[in-house]
């Protein structure tokens, strides 16, 4: 590629980076933003604490030369809310807001009893923006070890990282090529249970985010809620879900594997070893029902990597790095 090309790509993926990132904010808080010189393309979190210095992750943590008092953080609230506060209700007493493009906002503060002795935030204080990144093509090495070699169904499968280092977004490629279909292995019907909103990125209920053209997703619900509706009346060849933290969780997957679906997941760890001592895979992986892991880590230098095993535990695909095709 030319490298004057390269530095305008580059410059206006840099440019709507920075969009996305004063989408958020009021007219009058986006000066600081402005002036920062950040990578904005790179930035993953960002931390905002009352009276606090500003910090986003971009795989490591970097401290902004400003901070927002109760002042601009009510401001920020209030115009996340569209001026409409009372309307968001719900999300303050879920503890997070998404907002248009499949972002995910926490929010908490100062908490007071609801309706039905649910906890409301009332004053906020804290929250965590934390921006969806669609990466396509990420998974194209990966998906050739995701299929029965005969029969070219998908295995159930397994992606195991330690947060930040980006499963669901690698998880959310899985879901569109499995969708969509690839060279040699036809497309499918996937069924997505989105509990965050952080997979397909729904707004109002429509995915902001491409998980694929046979895909189907039910956001808010938890995951035995999600399995049932989709087994009843959908009819997935594939079922898929991010982070499986409760014992729950492996128990509507083991119903989902009974029903006949392939089952394609996330966990947070950092290899198969670590997540055999978290009593929530216990069962799952006593039965051997998992037949491949993916394993992701992340260097200094911020590359990402991923190995492959089988249910045996042999590895199938060495270290690799994860990206897409230039």
């Amino acid at each position: 590629m030319d490298y004057d090309v390269d530095y305008q790509i580059k410059g206006e993926c840099s440019m709507a980076a920075g969009n996305r990132i004063l989408q958020f904010f009021p007219q009058r808080l986006r000066g600081d933003w402005e002036r920062c010189g950040l990578e904005f393309e790179q930035i993953q979190e960002i931390r905002l604490r009352v009276n606090q210095p500003v910090k986003v992750f971009c795989g490591r943590e970097r401290t902004l030369p400003f901070r927002y008092g109760e002042r601009e953080m009510e401001e920020l609230f209030r115009y996340l809310c569209h001026d409409s506060v009372y309307a968001y209700e719900e999300e303050r007493k879920q503890g997070y807001m998404m907002v248009e493009g499949g972002h995910r906002i926490g929010i908490t503060g100062e908490l007071t009893t609801a309706e039905n002795g649910r906890f409301i935030a009332k004053y906020i204080r804290y929250m965590n923006i934390r921006l969806a990144h669609e990466q396509k093509e990420i998974a194209g090495k990966i998906i050739k070890y995701l299929y029965r070699s005969r029969e070219r169904t998908p295995l159930n499968t397994l992606i195991i990282s330690p947060p930040g280092v980006g499963k669901t977004t690698l998880l959310r490629d899985t879901i569109r090529l499995l969708s969509n279909g690839t060279s040699g292995y036809q497309g499918c019907n996937v069924g997505v249970i989105d509990e965050r909103g952080e997979i397909a990125g729904a707004y109002r209920g429509s995915a902001m985010l491409d998980c694929g053209e046979r895909t189907d997703v039910i956001t808010g619900g938890d995951k035995q809620q999600g399995i049932s509706i989709l087994v009843r009346t959908f009819a997935p060849r594939v079922i898929a879900m991010d982070e499986i933290g409760r014992s729950a969780d492996a128990e509507a997957i083991l119903h989902a594997g009974v029903s006949g679906c392939s089952i394609l997941a996330t966990v947070h760890g950092t290899s198969i070893k670590d997540i055999r001592n978290k009593t929530e895979m216990e069962k799952l992986l006593h039965l051997g029902l998992i037949e491949r892991f993916i394993v992701l880590s992340m260097n200094e230098q911020m590359d990402r990597y991923f190995e492959i095993y089988d249910r045996e535990g042999n590895r199938l695909c060495g270290r690799s790095l994860l990206r897409a095709p230039a």
